[in-house]
């Protein structure tokens, strides 16, 4: 019997089955070096550093960016790389290998962010609040989720957080409180998770 490792997969109907990353399209290895590449030479001999001194790794951070890894999926349209999903899980594994912490920073950024932006923002909000954070180089900003509440951790549905509409309906006004948020400190734009109408939960 197969291990699961090597079953094949499917998606979209396409039939797919990868072992070992000798098997992966061209592109996609090519992909892989370079993250582990970078895994081994810039994260791995920093990580504890960065751990026992609570230091965000700025420097790996834009050299990430540099990469195309913090916009990994955008559109080029919106500055990002255009790569598809299995490009974004072979950087992950290997930048997660080299560092744990900038792989979460990698990963809120990326699929916290940007997706749901990319996903149901507005042309004028993707210009607005992706391309400044997609667009590889020194003066690119980072993103975060605001989920987590001291009261309800993680539970999406205990989220006691508002937004209510202004009354002339120009703007959103939050009231609550988000903690243990990833990327909080150091992002320049926030997706908040908040009720609208409390009748609805």
């Amino acid at each position: 019997m197969a291990s699961s490792a090597a079953k094949a997969t499917s998606v979209a109907g396409v039939s797919r089955k990868y072992t070992t990353h000798s098997q992966l399209p061209e592109e996609h290895q090519m992909i892989h070096e370079m993250c582990r590449k970078f895994a081994d030479e810039e994260l791995a001999p920093n990580a504890g550093t960065w751990d026992q001194k609570h230091e965000f790794p700025t420097d790996a951070i834009n050299q990430l960016s540099e990469l195309g890894l913090m916009g990994i999926n955008v559109s080029s349209e919106n500055g990002g790389s255009e790569m598809d999903a299995l490009a974004y899980a072979i950087a992950m594994e290997e930048i997660s290998r080299g560092c744990a912490s900038v792989g979460v920073i990698m990963s809120a950024h990326n699929s916290l962010y940007l997706y749901p932006i990319d996903a149901f923002g507005t042309e004028e909000q993707k210009e607005k609040y992706i391309t400044p954070y997609a667009t590889p180089g020194p003066d690119m900003k980072i993103g975060c989720f605001g989920l987590s509440e001291p009261g309800n951790g993680s539970d999406a549905g205990a989220a006691s957080t508002t937004a209510t509409l202004s009354e002339d309906g120009s703007e959103w006004i939050i009231n609550g409180t988000k903690a243990w948020i990833t990327n909080a400190y150091e992002s320049s734009a926030s997706v908040v998770f908040a009720t609208t109408d409390k009748s609805l939960k």
